[in-house]
């Protein structure tokens, strides 16, 4: 009986013995995969973490490389003025506008710009840049007002002796912005800590006490052999991962020091339910369904797997694949720079950037899907043309870059022979280049020379790539000077309208006149428009001293007309930096209304190069010019080849023919046949010509004998002032 009691439960005993293997089995696979996940996750944080500490090492690297520079600055100035190093300072910290710079003499006594000074000979950024080192402060109570701040110190030196320290203060803010990174959007949390454990900068919304600052103290409760095992990796600057719990949540947190900084880790965490949502459901309807085993575990594993693939998607394609263009981001160019680079120690690679010109104006004319549009399609061609160990990624905006093996001179043509013709809108590229010296140097720092090479090329239209060189370090520095200069002369309104009167030379009565823009300083000292006007279109300035000059001309109309003056119509030029605004339209006629003036009164002047180059869009901003009343002259007409055709298709009020017809006119029959036709054409559509550049009265004979009737030049009058120019516009004549 007993025997048979046995066998009869063989069958029981074999189903219970096979599901608890199966289910043995399953919890054993099911922990093996919750620890492949675990090293998968470990993996892409250390990663991340690694990536967040090259972004932190570099924006703190350029700080200091710019405090490095003002450091620089202040040493040539102190060898070439030989005064007192705090009286350099304070006439450098105003010259620039610096409130947050101070310097300290090797005393330790610290100089603000404001004129205090303070002991700081206790402070540790003091005594490191004393050595000779750059360094980044910890957290700081300041004493002046106690709130948190940093201080970046860097040495100054005088034949090869350190006669003081810069520094540079940062708030919180300013740190957290400089070394801020996201992480799984709102889930993660980033710290930068030093060897303690001390908090120095956190997750934004975060506030931290005395009591809670500690990241080894938050920890040490429930993790006390984590806790640990971390001070032990910081101390010997090693990275590690781990997973803890804080206040019953579990999290993984991954660890790196930052090297470019003394005694600062960079700390990442994320909440495992960040990262495994998915797999969190399938472990609890596991639990729920567990009498179907073998389902529930094929189930699961297959959806693990597919977890698994999909989390990696997410994270490659957030981290790889630009989201407008579909293709590369710079993120990937520069990890697959690094192994492109190592792999290949002995060949010569070139950084080629290039952007799109006045990719602004095409956004705001076109929309934003057509912007979108010509960008992946120019990343795509691109794209197309790599040879093998060559990259292409979009940097930013319209910005983008590419890794060449081959910059020989038929290979850049070849990339740059052809127009980008997008919808019927012309695509103009601007392109640097930077070869690459030291594989080691810095990504960012060669990209960065590439960019000063292609605004190097800007305004040529002719996709000109440049090659960076020293020189061009120099001249970004002079062009700053200048530009300072001009915002300087804005500021202090030494800009001033010059007029050149147009004179009908049959009557010698004055026509017209043209508004040019001049630079009168406080001395008396005027300087030409050659010397600033092609720097403020680079720099954009050129938009505020077009309306300065617009201003004063309509001011000075309208005393004209308040005296009872017969005014006659005054030309302006416009920089072709105005057709990429949107509303300067709206901005010029609400100035014209402003003052009252006559909208016939004002001639707006485009050159012919602006209308051809636009020539797609030039109707419309004409059409919308003459719905408000005002004219349109064509200056330096004839300077190119279309101008026969913008006679016939665009409604132009007034052609100035450019000063060469007259310099070659006597060589050439051909030129006085075509300035004939021309004059004759213009004046049979009701188009008034007017000749520039009349200097002699040979240049006066030859436009009476082909019928011009209108002249400008030196002959009859220079530009002149405001005061000068009154008493013969009163007049009426010469």
């Amino acid at each position: 009986m007993h025997k048979y009691k046995i066998v009869k439960n063989i069958p029981l005993l074999l189903l219970v013995l096979v599901n608890s293997l199966l289910v043995l089995t399953i919890f054993s696979l099911m922990g093996y995969a919750q620890n492949l996940l675990n090293s998968d996750i470990q993996t892409n944080l250390n990663e991340i973490v690694i990536q967040n500490k090259d972004v932190i090492n570099n924006s703190l690297s350029n700080e200091v490389n710019k405090l490095n520079l003002i450091s620089s600055q202040l040493s040539e100035r102190y060898s070439q003025k030989q005064i007192p190093l705090e009286q350099i300072f304070t006439e450098f910290a105003n010259d620039k506008n610096e409130s947050q710079l101070f310097i300290a003499l090797p005393n330790g006594i610290a100089y603000l710009p404001d004129g205090g000074s303070l002991d700081i000979n206790g402070r540790k950024y003091f005594r490191l840049a004393l050595e000779g080192q750059s360094n980044i402060s910890d957290r700081l109570i300041s004493r002046a007002n106690g709130s948190t701040l940093f201080v970046m110190s860097a040495p100054i030196t005088s034949n090869n002796e350190i006669i003081g320290t810069i520094q540079r203060q940062f708030t919180l803010e300013q740190m957290y912005d400089l070394c801020s990174s996201s992480l799984y959007t709102d889930k993660g949390y980033t710290y930068i800590i030093n060897s303690d454990g001390y908090i120095i900068i956190g997750s934004q919304d975060e506030e931290y006490t005395p009591e809670s600052d500690n990241l080894f103290r938050l920890l040490f409760i429930d993790n006390p052999n984590e806790t640990r095992i971390l001070q032990e990796h910081i101390n010997t600057n090693t990275t590690g991962f781990m997973k803890v719990s804080y206040r019953g949540t579990k999290i993984y947190a991954s660890y790196t020091p930052l090297d470019k900084v003394y005694d600062w880790y960079l700390v990442s965490s994320v909440k495992t339910n960040a990262v495994l949502p998915n797999v969190q459901t399938v472990v609890k309807i596991f639990y729920v369904v567990l009498f179907v085993l073998f389902i529930g575990f094929l189930l699961s594993s297959s959806y693990f797997f597919y977890s698994r693939l999909e989390q990696e998607k997410k994270l490659r394609k957030l981290a790889f694949i630009d989201p407008v263009t579909g293709l590369d981001t710079y993120t990937k160019f520069q990890f697959d720079l690094q192994s492109i680079l190592q792999s290949n120690p002995t060949k010569k690679f070139f950084i080629f950037t290039f952007d799109v010109d006045n990719f602004k104006y095409i956004n705001n004319y076109y929309g934003y899907n057509i912007g979108d549009s010509i960008l992946t399609i120019i990343h795509k061609l691109y794209s197309e043309t790599l040879l093998s160990n060559e990259l292409c990624a979009r940097l930013y905006s319209d910005h983008f870059v590419m890794l060449l093996e081959d910059a020989s001179t038929q290979r850049l043509n070849s990339l740059f022979s052809s127009e980008i013709t997008i919808d019927n809108i012309i695509v103009y590229l601007s392109a640097g280049i930077y070869e690459i010296t030291d594989s080691n140097e810095n990504v960012n720092l060669m990209v960065d020379k590439a960019n000063l090479a292609s605004k190097n090329s800007k305004g040529t239209h002719h996709k000109k790539v440049e090659f960076y060189n020293v020189e061009l370090d120099k001249k970004l520095i002079q062009n700053e000077q200048a530009k300072r200069a001009i915002e300087k002369a804005i500021q202090d309104d030494e800009i001033v309208p010059f007029f050149q009167p147009k004179i009908n030379i049959n009557t010698n009565k004055i026509e017209g006149a043209e508004a040019l823009a001049r630079w009168i300083t406080k001395a008396g000292i005027i300087i030409p428009p050659s010397d600033f006007i092609p720097l403020s279109e680079k720099t954009g300035l050129i938009h505020e001293i077009d309306f300065i000059i617009l201003e004063k001309t309509l001011r000075f109309l309208r005393k004209c007309l308040d005296d009872g003056i017969n005014c006659t119509p005054i030309s302006i030029n416009f920089s072709r930096m105005h057709l990429m605004s949107h509303d300067f339209i709206v901005r010029l006629i609400s100035k014209i209304n402003e003052y009252q003036i006559p909208p016939k009164l004002i001639e707006i002047e485009l050159t012919e190069t602006v209308i051809f180059d636009n020539y797609q869009i030039i109707e419309d901003f004409i059409n919308h010019l003459h719905e408000h009343g005002l004219q349109i002259s064509m200056d330096d007409f004839g300077s190119g080849y279309s101008s026969l055709n913008m006679l016939k298709d665009i409604e132009i009020d007034v052609i100035k023919f450019d000063r060469g017809f007259l310099q070659d006119t006597q060589k050439s029959e051909r030129q006085k046949v075509i300035l004939s036709a021309i004059t004759n054409m213009a004046v049979g559509l009701g188009i008034k010509v007017v000749v520039e550049g009349v200097e002699t009265q040979e240049n006066v004979n030859l436009m009476k004998e082909y019928g011009c009737t209108i002249a400008q030049g030196y002959y009859y009058a220079k530009p002149m002032p405001i005061d000068q120019f009154e008493i013969i516009f009163k007049e009426g004549k010469l």
